[in-house]
């Protein structure tokens, strides 16, 4: 094989390696982006610093929440009207029912910055979470962007989203 034949052989190689390389880390950052993490007493410090100072609603819920569908759909209308809005989810099931967690973030389309509840107590997730907050579903958070926060049970009016939003500064 002539020399020159060679070298071009080497360097198309190395190339297509860099390619797939490369190729490799876009997906592993699309997967890191759209992981569920799993949440642990001392993770909430980490929920609220992921969202480095910005204001942000944290919308907790379950599978078995009727009532949570409401708010994703109202969350979908939201991001509609306020392409910026930061939206964390976090489930109360367990890991196990991870794929159906992943598949209902899916579906509404909020498999960003999402967690599910980890195997400690679900009384000590809650209380990491908000230790005035008893368990009732779902529950929505409004930060503002200096940690600030109101947390609201049960499904919310269109105009009570207009005023949350307003007070954690998301929405004019």
């Amino acid at each position: 094989m002539k020399p020159i034949r060679r070298k071009l052989l080497i360097a198309a190689a190395i190339s297509l390696m860099g390619m797939s390389v490369a190729n490799a880390a876009g997906k592993k950052d699309d997967a890191a982006t759209s992981r569920v993490a799993v949440f642990e007493s001392a993770s909430a410090t980490q929920l609220t610093a992921s969202q480095k100072g910005k204001p942000f609603v944290l919308l907790v819920w379950s599978l078995d929440c009727v009532y949570c569908k409401r708010n994703f759909d109202a969350i979908g209308k939201l991001r509609a009207r306020y392409p910026d809005l930061r939206v964390v989810t976090l489930a109360m099931d367990n890991p196990e029912a991870l794929p159906q967690v992943q598949q209902i973030l899916k579906r509404v389309n909020l498999t960003r910055n999402a967690w599910v509840f980890g195997s400690e107590p679900q009384e000590r997730l809650r209380y990491a979470v908000d230790p005035d907050w008893m368990g009732e579903m779902p529950r929505t958070y409004f930060y503002r962007a200096d940690g600030q926060r109101q947390g609201v049970s049960g499904v919310i009016s269109d105009a009570d989203w207009d005023k949350h939003l307003r007070w954690a500064g998301i929405a004019g």
